[in-house]
């Protein structure tokens, strides 16, 4: 039953071709632009050219991020519920919560880009106001150690156990943290 769900979920989450397109061909125009940069030192020679590759160059990377959200997927059903925050076992502080909010406009970024905690049980409270799916990840290097569930106009939490140290913690929603979304959460 749960892989015939997943199956069904599976097929109907938007494809994610024309993001591909778009970003094939921003970074085939990148290529262009650097290769004629570097073979013509009077490049774009002109006011006007300049002002045409730029201009080109601002389509390109718009159309880019449009088609990444257009085709991003949703990848909870209860995306507008709070999660429950998991229980206490036992030793390890925390401290207070540690507070994250996407940005309100649906850019793709956190209001915060460092964070601070005490080592233990972190709770990780997650407030999106944008229609924009998005959620927070804890990670270690290459290593996940969990996160919030993902939600658009609503509040979620998580639960992390961490020790002292530094981590990262990004959206972990489509490219949204190659778009910039992710911050450096400090544990001591």
């Amino acid at each position: 039953m749960n892989a015939a769900l997943h199956s069904v979920l599976a097929a109907s989450e938007p494809s994610k071709v024309p993001f591909y397109v778009m970003g094939g061909i921003l970074v085939s125009w990148a290529v262009v632009l650097s290769a004629i940069g570097l073979s013509q030192a009077d490049f774009p020679g002109s006011a006007g050219r300049a002002r045409a590759v730029m201009a080109i160059s601002a389509v390109l990377v718009l159309g880019t991020v449009t088609s990444a959200v257009a085709t991003s997927s949703k990848h909870q059903s209860e995306s507008h519920a709070e999660a429950p925050a998991a229980p206490s076992s036992g030793g390890g502080g925390g401290g207070a919560p540690v507070k994250v909010t996407a940005d309100p406009t649906g850019q793709l970024k956190f209001e915060q880009a460092s964070l601070t905690a005490k080592a233990g049980k972190v709770k990780i409270e997650f407030d999106n106001p944008s229609p924009i799916e998005h959620d927070v990840t804890v990670t270690a290097g290459q290593g996940k150690l969990g996160g919030t569930k993902t939600v658009a106009n609503g509040k979620v939490s998580a639960v992390v156990d961490l020790k002292a140290g530094d981590y990262t913690f990004y959206c972990s929603v489509d490219a949204h943290r190659q778009a910039g979304m992710e911050g450096k959460l400090t544990v001591s």
